[in-house]
């Protein structure tokens, strides 16, 4: 049969098993968006950001489904951060972005070397050669899961329009099964010279899985002191929390994250500041419709409120914490400007639940029983502010 290289990607995405497939419009991507969603039986929405277009493909892979991100060349600069971040993470499925170069900017506002960008960054990647378009999505698949890194293919906008011959092969398994690694999948101050050391030995071909893994710390006693006020702070809401957990629970690099640790046990994945609520994203996509996003006023407002725009567009029933101390708690104490966090949340009001006091065991589980039962999204703001 002959159809375009573009639909002949989107072929092989599908036929790859990538089921959790994200883009935000652009010139390569758009056409190859379009075709992959008239062969797919399920609803596949846009999205407006590549960082979250990014992450949310990510926090799916990270739970064991295959998935794929389209995005073009200028927005992977806008992701480079979820990017950095997702290679201390790893994968557990395999995890493709597909990469869109006009070269020479017909579509563009301007002309750069993502290669170079690309190479910076880190993350593994070749440039697409058209006559083998089909076998080398598929073989990114498998690279991917052989790394168990993101891999990224870069491909020339100019020809996607051209016919080529598409001859269907499914490839196999496209999910693997999820196991909780704190040390591996929870990125943040806590062991950046492990989870480099697991990073380089991927990169080079070496067994990882015999490197040393760090010591879990305990909470509140062997955290470092300047962090040890706020977690006993937070202890009474978590005491309540890790009984509700639901299936997977995503964090941002803030004092809350601490909790992924004994004897709480109450994250499991986190990349970077802003991003738990598209990596839960990924991860109902992913068939874990039973999760939670926690982040800080400050992270929310950074860059989490751009993923609930995208549960709201795809309807996900996805449950969020804040923890609003109105403080950068993470970076030194800078303040939080009041009433910004209210502001951006008066669109969700009727997804808001308030924890008052949450010294309050009471409350604590009342609150969040609700928000577990709910069958819609909920938005639980914790208000540790001051006064």
């Amino acid at each position: 049969m002959q159809i375009t290289i573009a639909q002949i990607i989107a072929h092989a995405i599908y036929d790859a098993g990538a089921r959790v497939v994200t883009h935000v419009p652009g010139v390569g991507g758009t056409e190859i968006f379009a075709a992959f969603c008239e062969i797919s039986p399920e609803t596949h929405q846009r999205s407006f950001h590549e960082e979250v277009a990014y992450s949310i493909a990510h926090g799916a892979s990270l739970v064991g489904q295959r998935s794929a991100t389209l995005i073009k060349a200028h927005g992977l600069a806008k992701a480079a951060n979820s990017v950095i971040n997702s290679l201390s993470a790893g994968t557990t499925a395999g995890f493709v972005g597909l990469v869109f170069d006009d070269r020479l900017a017909k579509h563009s506002d301007s002309i750069f070397n993502v290669a170079v960008l690309l190479q910076g960054l880190g993350i593994p990647y070749r440039r697409l050669q058209m006559k083998d378009a089909y076998w080398e999505v598929q073989d990114a698949f498998t690279w991917s899961e052989a790394l168990q890194l993101p891999v990224a293919l870069l491909i020339d906008t100019d020809n996607l329009g051209e016919m080529e011959t598409y001859t269907p092969v499914q490839s196999g398994a496209s999910s693997r099964n999820y196991q909780r690694d704190v040390t591996q999948h929870v990125v943040g101050p806590f062991f950046p010279e492990y989870q480099r050391q697991v990073l380089d030995a991927k990169l080079t071909g070496q067994n990882w899985r015999i490197l040393k893994r760090p010591t879990l710390p305990t909470i509140p006693d062997t955290l470092p002191k300047v962090s040890q006020p706020l977690a006993r702070l937070y202890m009474p809401l978590f005491a309540v929390f890790q009984k509700l957990r639901g299936d997977i629970v995503t964090g941002d690099t803030s004092t809350s994250t601490l909790f992924a640790f004994p004897p709480y046990h109450c994250i499991d994945v986190c990349t970077y500041i802003g991003g738990s609520i598209p990596l839960a994203i990924g991860a109902y996509l992913a068939g874990y419709e039973n999760t939670w996003a926690l982040t800080g006023d400050f992270s929310f407002i950074a860059a989490g409120h751009l993923g609930l725009i995208e549960a709201i567009q795809r309807n996900i029933p996805m449950k969020v914490l804040i923890f609003n101390n109105g403080k950068a708690q993470a970076t030194g104490g800078q303040p939080v400007p009041t009433g910004v966090l209210e502001r951006i949340l008066m669109g969700y009001e009727p997804y808001l639940r308030h924890i008052h006091n949450p010294q309050d065991a009471s409350e604590i589980e009342t609150v969040l029983q609700e928000a577990s039962q709910a069958q819609e999204m909920r938005i639980v703001v914790a208000d540790y502010r001051e006064g």
